[in-house]
């Protein structure tokens, strides 16, 4: 029987994780310090004992233990120790080797506590890895000794002296750097000369336990640094950890992901309490785009409200535009066909800022379109999604807002007629001025007088005069687009504000009311007959007078018309 002497009991000392060695009877021989110092924390004597009672309890030798038979293999088995500190995990190898058995233990509990957090069920990486280090000056027996524990243990390790030469490996290096033909260990990562930072430039000595980390080809290794017995050169264990550091990296991208949705829910919650406390329009779009948007958007971006009167705007809100820019994308949302309550029409790309840009039509509770959200750059899906959360309570405030003015816009309409009354026209008349100083688009007037109905009141009682006022409001009424405004402004004077039209439109519109809608128009008297319904209109547009000038050029033009009436009809005083 082979019993190693003080230099094999140093080697044994000098490897950087658990030897065990067994004679015949499977009793104990040698153990180095790393094996007694996993034992000792557990509290267990391995003096003077069998392996398989000292290790697993067991009175008898283990299934497959290698000493049951000539030709039986190595054999592996995990064991967990109970120490002061925690649990301890080994991996023990167990092979015959002349003539007795070396237990190889492995200290796993790191890879075993990894695999545990991360609820992956794989197994992790071996046992650590196993640093050994030679003498020189050693006999022919202590090197073989070392050639065969090196080449039994299961991760790479260098042999190199202190100019990083490689004086020795064994085969797990092959399997790990197939391609490794080089004659010093920073050859293994095409360096040229020693890697930067390696912690042996200075001496192993001072790199004794230090670990290194290189990347090449995609995967990353870890090297471990130990100190040769005799102080010259050292041993360096490489170790694989692609799988681990992607298994760290997953973990992180799932807490940061964690993180941003908890930080997403919580900016919702802020957002609709917000939404509950604060009305004002202006405030809820500014709130919007400078403290909701930047963190879900990185960028420039603009809100666009429309009016409930169709080809106006009633709020924009920007952020990182320029005020032409702005004026452009404003001015093209005015357009009717995309302010439809179910359109579902975007601007064109040549009409917004940004190379690319991505637009989220803003609608509410009912499904009704009622603005557009404009986003600078193209949006991911689960960006787009994360968006909708917010956009949608904020279109469900806007729609809200809207259904208030729709209300106060019934209070302003005649109640005889429907039509709006003055203060709404002056009110309109505004915004349309406002939006040709802005934007140069131009709008026109067109002033009416019923002809003959102080006549008809005398004649027939205020009751068939209202039916003529009504006769005429409902002509104009299915006349108008929906972007025009008919009010009735006395009590048989009309104004009818034609949005985006010119001073030819209103002669035009003009033309088809006396042509096509009140040649053959009249209302039904009490004895039998019928009573024509004619109407004096004037006109003026932007393009030919000033806006403070319309209503006076109209009434000009509409008191010649009635002149020219009553020259073929009799005046009624």
């Amino acid at each position: 029987m082979f019993l190693p002497n003080l230099d094999i009991q140093e080697l044994f000392n000098a490897v950087q994780t658990g030897l065990l060695l067994c004679g015949q009877d499977c009793r104990f021989v040698l153990a180095n310090s790393v094996a007694l110092d996993f034992f000792n924390r557990a509290g267990r004597e391995l003096a003077d004992q069998s392996c398989h009672k000292a290790l697993f309890g067991n009175d008898t030798r283990c299934d497959g233990c290698p000493a049951s038979g000539e030709n039986q293999p190595g054999k592996r088995q995990s064991l967990a120790l109970k120490g002061q500190g925690g649990d301890v995990y080994l991996k023990i190898f167990c092979q015959r080797w002349q003539g007795q058995y070396l237990l190889t233990i492995h200290d796993v509990t790191q890879e075993i506590t990894l695999l545990r957090r991360s609820d992956l069920d794989r197994k992790e990486l071996q046992a650590k890895n196993i640093l050994l280090e030679r003498r020189r000056r050693l006999n022919q027996e202590e090197q073989e000794f070392l050639s065969q524990l090196m080449d039994n243990l299961p991760e790479a390790l260098l042999a190199v002296d202190e100019d990083f030469l490689v004086k020795r490996q064994n085969m797990a290096v092959l399997d790990l750097f197939p391609s490794q033909d080089g004659t010093h260990c920073y050859d293994l990562f095409g360096h040229r000369a020693p890697c930067p930072e390696c912690p042996a430039l200075r001496g192993f000595s001072e790199a004794n336990g230090q670990k290194k980390s290189h990347e090449a080809d995609g995967r990353v290794y870890t090297e471990i640094f130990s100190v040769a017995p005799n102080g010259k050169g050292g041993l360096l264990q490489f170790r694989d950890i692609t799988r681990q550091v992607d298994l760290i990296g997953q973990i992180r991208a799932r807490r940061e992901e964690i993180a941003s949705k908890n930080k997403v829910l919580s900016l919702l919650v802020d957002f609709g309490i917000y939404l509950q406390k604060e009305t004002g329009i202006n405030e809820v779009a500014g709130y919007f785009i400078d403290a909701i948007l930047p963190d879900l958007h990185a960028g420039a971006a603009g809100l666009i409200i429309n009016d409930i009167r169709a080809g106006n705007i009633w709020l924009s809100y920007q952020s990182g535009m320029s005020t032409a820019e702005w004026k452009t994308v404003t001015k093209a949302c005015m357009a009717r066909d995309l302010q439809q309550p179910n359109s579902d029409r975007l601007l064109a790309d040549t009409v917004l800022p940004w190379r690319q840009n991505t637009q989220i039509p803003l609608v509410g509770a009912q499904g009704q379109r009622v603005g557009l959200v404009l986003l600078e750059g193209r949006l991911e899906q689960e960006e787009l999604d994360i968006l909708r959360l917010v956009t949608e309570p904020l279109g469900a405030f806007f729609q809200n807002q809207l259904l208030l003015r729709q209300l106060e816009e019934k209070a302003n309409k005649d109640a005889l007629t429907g039509l709006f009354n003055r203060g709404y026209l002056t009110q309109a008349l505004e915004e349309e001025e406002e939006k040709f100083q802005a934007y140069g688009i131009h709008h026109a007037l067109v002033l009416g007088d019923i002809n003959q109905l102080k006549k008809l009141n005398d004649q027939y009682g205020h009751e068939i005069g209202d039916r003529l006022i009504v006769a005429v409001a409902e002509a104009l009424r299915n006349t108008l687009r929906n972007t025009d405004i008919a009010a009735r402004t006395g009590g048989d004077e009309f104004i009818v504000l034609l949005t985006n039209s010119t001073d030819e439109d209103a002669e035009h519109f003009i033309e088809r009311l006396q042509s096509l809608v009140f040649a053959d128009l009249s209302i039904p008297l009490p004895d039998g007959g019928e009573f024509p319904v004619t109407v004096s209109l004037g006109k003026a547009g932007t393009d030919r007078h000033p806006p403070e000038a319309l209503a006076k050029e109209a009434d000009r033009q509409m008191y010649a018309a009635k002149e020219r009436f009553y020259a073929t009809a009799s005046r009624y005083r």
